[in-house]
């Protein structure tokens, strides 16, 4: 009888281990699986889309592969965030030379006073915002 009662109190320990083990592998897989960026690379023609991946460099080298499938004139340092909640804008200038860049606020009014900063320390002008993009559902608008 105490060789039963030794083995099934065996048992329930490593049961219980098992158990811990599944729970700590499952919130584990379960926390990764929430990782989500987002990233747009913008273009010229207002044509870019947001990406999504795990990994913020991930993400960043899906917008430029997406950007390069519908336009030429695509910009190589995509905007990213892991912010679900937050906005792109999206704009292009032409002086100095053409070119567009985007920035992510949590806020529209934050997005576009950051990447009209990013315009203004680069010299650039004659400038115009081409559109909003959520990072979470990258609707545009």
């Amino acid at each position: 009888m105490p060789a039963n009662a030794s083995a099934t109190r065996a048992i329930l320990a490593l049961g219980l281990t098992l158990l811990t083990l599944a729970l700590l592998a499952a919130s584990s897989i379960s926390a990764s699986a929430q990782e989500r960026w987002a990233a747009i690379a913008p273009n010229l023609e207002n044509s870019s889309t947001v990406v999504w991946a795990t990994t913020k460099d991930q993400a960043k080298k899906l917008a430029v592969l997406a950007c390069k499938q519908v336009s030429s004139t695509c910009a190589e340092q995509p905007a990213s965030t892991n912010g679900m909640d937050h906005v792109f804008a999206v704009m292009c200038c032409t002086e100095p030379k053409s070119g567009c860049a985007a920035a992510v606020g949590s806020s529209r009014q934050q997005a576009l006073k950051d990447v009209k900063r990013l315009f203004s320390e680069g010299g650039y002008s004659q400038c115009s915002l081409k559109s909003y993009f959520n990072a979470g559902t990258g609707e545009k608008g």
